[in-house]
């Protein structure tokens, strides 16, 4: 019993390592072509989503740009509005030294216009 089991086990080795290649369905082994194929498959999957995430790379990287412009365009809003407020206390100071008859005349004449508009 001892020498059928260790002949069986002799041929079961010598089987398994001489045989991968032509018995690699039989003996639950991945074949070379099954192999390749799955690499092509892998290969296919890894280009698409190199292909996907460089399109949201690129969209990313377009947002940013944009994000940058209205940055800018904001810091020079908030620039403009800081010189418009300077400029309207110096004009309050200076209507504050008009009497308030000239005020008056000022305003009227700028209702005319605005209502000749």
């Amino acid at each position: 019993m001892e020498k059928i089991l260790k002949t069986a086990l002799l041929l079961l080795l010598l089987f398994a390592l001489t045989g991968c290649a032509s018995l690699a369905g039989k003996v639950g082994l991945a074949s070379e072509v099954f192999v390749k194929e799955q690499l092509q498959v892998l290969k296919t999957e890894l280009e698409a989503d190199f292909a996907e995430n460089k399109q949201l790379m690129d969209n990313y990287a377009a947002t940013a740009a944009r994000l940058e412009e209205l940055i800018a365009s904001m810091e020079g809003t908030v620039k403009t509005t800081d010189e418009l407020k300077n400029l309207a206390v110096i004009l309050e100071d200076r209507l504050e030294d008009l009497p308030k008859e000239t005020i008056r005349q000022l305003v009227e004449i700028l209702n005319n216009y605005l209502e000749g508009k």
